[in-house]
């Protein structure tokens, strides 16, 4: 349980944060990454319709070394306030995710997972229930079998659904409150057509204890996914550089969770410390470029990823708000 100082402060950060972002337009600033997300593999189980992972060829392709996992924990806990433990690929795939997050926790770090559910057995699900995991997200794109496996390929919907179901019942039977579960759906056309299953789907899913249900857009990973979004908003500056850096299984370091193919790298952490890496002349650039407010010259994929043209509120793009908040 986090105590009325930490919660203080991770406020502290969030105003520092939004001090440099939205009225001092800082390009250089003067603290560390508030958030991180860090894959513990790139490989996934699927080969979901919307998801560039799919193209990755064999040499993207690898695991996170725990002792390059353990530096970068021991480095950051200090001034990381979260930490995603999942990027592009399927996370349970790693053998020691339970101890990642055991030794993320133990740093202090409020630690969160985001899943397809497919692998989530009973015995990992017990491991998972009590590493001090904060927050378990599940992605499940379908109320009926028939829409969900068009588009979560490879997976099979009673299975998956029925892993996830488990391991809500297991949280409440161990009465684990400290940690959160939601599903996350993509609002594609075939879900939504899907409406007349989606009371049962969704009490099922409410009776054993999930926390919250999110129906999200889709979008187009940086312009790696062809999308008619039909939004209208013109662009304003991400807030990712000014609060998160990206770390992949090798150590590479880039800005965002949507630049699939890691574009824009910074450098890595096996040579550089992350403070250095989130001054670097790297984000620095890319900071500038977002100030300038001139689309054309923002570096590719940050130029064609349409959650900068999506709704504002204060200036910041309604999508990243989720990024900031507590």
């Amino acid at each position: 349980m986090r105590s009325p100082w930490q919660h203080r402060k991770a406020l502290g950060r969030l105003a520092q944060i939004t001090w440099n972002y939205g009225l001092l337009r800082r390009e250089a600033v003067n603290y560390a990454p508030y958030r991180l997300w860090v894959e513990p593999t790139s490989r996934c189980n699927l080969a979901c319709t919307m998801c560039p992972n799919k193209d990755f060829p064999e040499s993207d392709l690898g695991f996170m070394d725990m002792a390059l996992y353990r530096q970068i924990i021991d480095e950051a806990k200090d001034f990381v306030h979260d930490i995603n433990l999942h990027h592009r690929g399927e996370s349970t795939l790693h053998p020691e995710l339970p101890e990642m997050i055991g030794y993320a926790d133990a740093a202090g770090m409020k630690v969160k997972l985001h899943t397809n559910g497919t692998t989530l057995t009973e015995a990992l699900s017990e491991k998972l229930l009590s590493s001090g995991l904060r927050l378990i997200s599940f992605s499940f794109d379908g109320y009926t079998a028939q829409t969900y496996e068009s588009i979560r390929v490879r997976a099979n919907f009673e299975r998956t659904l029925g892993n996830i179901h488990r391991f809500l019942e297991m949280r409440r039977e161990r009465g684990v409150a400290r940690l959160r579960a939601v599903m996350e759906v993509i609002d594609f056309d075939a879900v939504r057509q899907d409406s007349a299953a989606r009371e049962a789907f969704v009490h099922g899913l409410k009776s054993r204890g999930l926390d919250r249900l999110i129906i999200k857009p889709p979008h187009n990973w940086a312009g790696n996914v062809s999308l008619e979004t039909g939004e209208t908003v013109s662009f304003s500056p991400c807030t990712f550089p000014w609060h998160a850096l990206v770390i992949c299984w090798d150590g590479k370091t880039g800005s965002c969770p949507h630049d699939f193919f890691a574009k824009i790298e910074y450098g890595n952490v096996k040579d550089q410390s992350l403070k250095e890496l989130f001054n670097s002349e790297g984000i620095r650039q890319l900071r500038r470029q977002m100030l300038s407010k001139n689309i054309n010259q923002i570096d590719s994929p940050c130029r064609e990823c349409d959650s900068i043209r999506r709704k504002r509120l204060l200036g910041i793009p309604v999508s990243s708000l989720k990024y900031l908040r507590d």
